[in-house]
């Protein structure tokens, strides 16, 4: 390097230095800094030790009025359990009767016992029952040589017996027991021997009563949304004698309505248990059906009289007969008794009662148009359209009568009940196992 390269150097070398003392900082004095944090703390600390303790007060005070409330709310539960336990029981078990309607849901109350009848005994969970005693999911219904009159306020009224009372001699005689499987919408009924009977009002959505029968790992529901029916159970063999309405045979689903066999009444009903898709029977000749029971409601609210169909009917027929009841401690009306009442079926709410058939159409259309117009009376929200296609299947006699009818899939209970009231009036020209595809939108 010539001395003439080092005179062109220095001028650079002296900015550099110059940059460096601009952006390199000096040294920094850290005990300064600790100094000025720690006055500035203690200047704080005050204000910040103050709002602790306010906070540590509040949480005391807060305690202190947990605990009061706590106490107030004990002895306000010790007070409240002295006022209920001087009700007498008996007062409890009517107002339960009469209003279970506004029960508590956790209650599941599936009715109440309101009459007995015969010199025999009625049971709940192997102990007497008596009137007025209520019945809850669980709970096991037995009667030995009487008859038990039982009520779900404004829903369904329903009789336990033995299978044949009018047959059965004393030593013949077993016991009828069912078990409450479901207390709930709808009412489940489990009959392990004997008969049911029931009276049932109908519901706008759904079912509102089933009677289940098992054997072994066979399980058939009987399901109703409105309907006076009985079941009779004897052994592995049931027996259904359908009055009025419609009722839908098959297993019983885990969720939402049964799917099985349509039967629509008047209707004998015969099957076992363990073989129902080939042991099932229908029979609508009305003198094969038996004599319905009157199942009358008697005021058990002044204010809130009921009738069921069927009494008003017996009450409207000059030609019912009325048995009169068992002696009892206080007088009552009778509770059941046969009529002669002539079956009718009963339509839901909403769903067009009748639907019409045009003239000049074919047989199978005919069932297809039935179930087209008993859809087209169920309301939907107007921007709202449903498309449902199912296939209806069809047990047909060599007559062209119709035995039995089943959709699958289902549809709603109220829809199946309207067209059923077409389709078993209808003679078709054809017999044996028929399909009908039916397609629908409302």
């Amino acid at each position: 390097m010539t001395e003439h390269d080092d005179l062109r150097e220095a001028p650079l070398d002296r900015v550099v230095q110059e940059a460096k003392d601009a952006y390199l900082p000096g040294a920094v004095d850290f005990d300064a800094i600790e100094a000025s944090m720690m006055k500035r703390i203690e200047a704080e600390q005050a204000p910040l030790v103050e709002d602790l303790r306010a906070s540590s007060l509040r949480t005391r005070l807060m305690r202190g009025g947990a605990l009061a409330l706590a106490a107030a709310a004990a002895v306000a539960i010790v007070v409240r359990r002295e006022a209920v336990s001087s009700v007498p029981e008996s007062a409890v078990a009517e107002s339960l009767l009469v209003d279970t309607n506004h029960a508590a849901p956790s209650e599941a109350i599936a009715g109440a016992l309101r009459a007995t009848e015969g010199t025999g005994d009625v049971r709940v969970a192997g102990e007497s029952a008596s009137i007025g005693q209520v019945l809850r999911a669980g709970d096991v219904l037995e009667v030995d040589g009487s008859r038990a009159v039982l009520e779900r306020p404004r829903k369904v009224s329903w009789v336990l017996e033995r299978a044949h009372p009018e047959l059965e001699s004393a030593a013949e005689a077993r016991v009828a027991r069912a078990r409450v499987k479901s207390a709930g919408e709808p009412l489940v009924l489990g009959l392990e021997e004997g008969a049911i009977e029931a009276q049932v009002t109908p519901v706008p959505q759904g079912e509102a009563f089933a009677v289940d029968v098992a054997s072994g790992s066979a399980l058939v529901r009987v399901a109703v949304h409105g309907t006076h029916l009985r079941v009779t159970r004897t052994n592995g063999r049931v027996v259904v004698d359908l009055t009025e309405g419609v009722v839908s045979i098959g297993r019983p689903p885990r969720t939402g309505s049964t799917y099985g066999t349509l039967v629509t009444a008047p209707a004998h009903v015969e099957f076992d248990i363990a073989d129902l898709d080939g042991s099932l029977r229908v029979d609508h000749t009305p003198d094969r059906v038996r004599t319905a029971l009157a199942i009358a409601h008697p005021d058990l609210v002044a204010a809130a009289p009921r009738a069921t169909a069927v009494a008003t009917t017996a009450a409207r027929d000059s030609n019912a007969v009325v048995e009169p009841s068992e002696p009892q401690d206080s007088p009552s009306p009778p509770v059941a008794a046969p009529t002669a009442a002539k079956p009718s079926t009963p339509h839901a709410e909403g769903v067009t009662a009748s639907p019409s058939v045009p003239k000049g159409t074919s047989r199978r259309e005919a069932v297809a148009a039935a179930v087209r117009e008993c859809a087209a009376g169920k309301r939907r929200a107007a921007d709202v359209r449903v498309t449902v296609t199912s296939s209806l299947h069809l047990k047909v006699r060599a007559n062209g009568e119709i035995e039995s009818a089943q959709f699958d899939p289902p549809l709603m209970p109220e829809i199946q009940s309207c067209a059923a009231s077409v389709i078993y009036k209808l003679k078709l020209d054809e017999s044996g196992s028929v399909s009908v595809p039916i397609e629908f939108s409302y």
